[in-house]
């Protein structure tokens, strides 16, 4: 384990991404991913930033794969990134047709995305593109300046990550990515990010919280049945719990929850 985590670090230093293949059992988690979408989905497909997907968190004692699978990535994401760490949610998502190039923060946090896919998947049927090293400031500014983000994924020349269900990819944050042609693609996904210890990472990391659970986004799942963080995780005695707490994330996506228990109310 220390051999493969330290190979780890160092393809995602250089490159932004690295892949573990067969890290996980897909099965249980196809199927968890299977049951979650199909009971916990109230709203048809959104779109933002023309990428098109459904998604519902996965953090409850409903979901054990799922925690079973954001324990077991936990670890790698600590010595990726040399400390203890704070999860985001793990959520099961379905998306559908192509992803322009993006990334999926501009904090100047670092985070670390894990990332697994329940089909086998090629340049051709979705796979994940990515652009190695626009994780480094200086290349994703380049990157930025070409008018990058928003552009097709065959628009630019990339590293094509092909897999098959129990691979895990890791990936910064930071990286340019995106992702062309497929059906219906389900994918298991958690966030990782270091415990702030300085008053200026505390502030960033919170930031970083805020835009995730943004106050008028509508989720489109059922927020009771499958909260972003549910009394059984308060109460999982993880290290991870409190430092939550204390950043005030529990409250944040209350109120996001609340905004969506309130839009599917009018609706119905």
């Amino acid at each position: 384990m220390e051999k493969m985590t330290l190979s780890l670090a160092q393809s995602l230093y250089a490159f932004g991404f690295a892949v573990i293949r067969q890290f996980f059992n897909a099965d249980v988690v196809a199927s968890e991913i299977d049951r979650v979408t199909g009971n916990g989905l109230v709203c048809p497909v959104a779109r933002s930033g023309g990428i098109n997907f459904q998604y519902v968190p996965m953090m409850t004692a409903d979901t054990p794969a799922s925690l079973s699978l954001l324990d077991a990535c936990a670890v790698l994401a600590e010595t990726v990134l040399m400390g203890p760490v704070i999860p985001t949610r793990a959520k099961g998502t379905l998306y559908r047709g192509n992803t322009p190039w993006h990334v999926d923060s501009e904090s100047p946090i670092r985070s670390i995305g894990c990332i697994a896919y329940l089909e086998s998947i090629d340049a051709r049927s979705g796979a994940l593109r990515v652009l190695p090293g626009s994780h480094r400031p200086e290349y994703g500014d380049a990157i930025r300046t070409l008018g990058a983000t928003g552009m097709p994924a065959t628009a630019l020349p990339a590293h094509v990550i092909e897999s098959e269900p129990g691979d895990l990819i890791l990936m910064d944050e930071h990286l340019f990515h995106a992702s062309f042609s497929g059906g219906v693609r389900r994918q298991w996904r958690v966030d990782f990010l270091q415990v702030p210890t300085d008053a200026d990472a505390e502030r960033d990391t919170k930031a970083y919280f805020e835009h995730l659970y943004s106050p008028d986004w509508e989720g489109g799942y059922d927020v009771d049945r499958y909260p972003s963080y549910g009394r059984d995780w308060r109460q999982s005695g993880r290290g991870s719990v409190g430092h939550l707490a204390a950043l005030g994330v529990y409250d944040l996506a209350a109120a996001q929850e609340a905004f969506s228990r309130d839009r599917s109310y009018r609706k119905s």
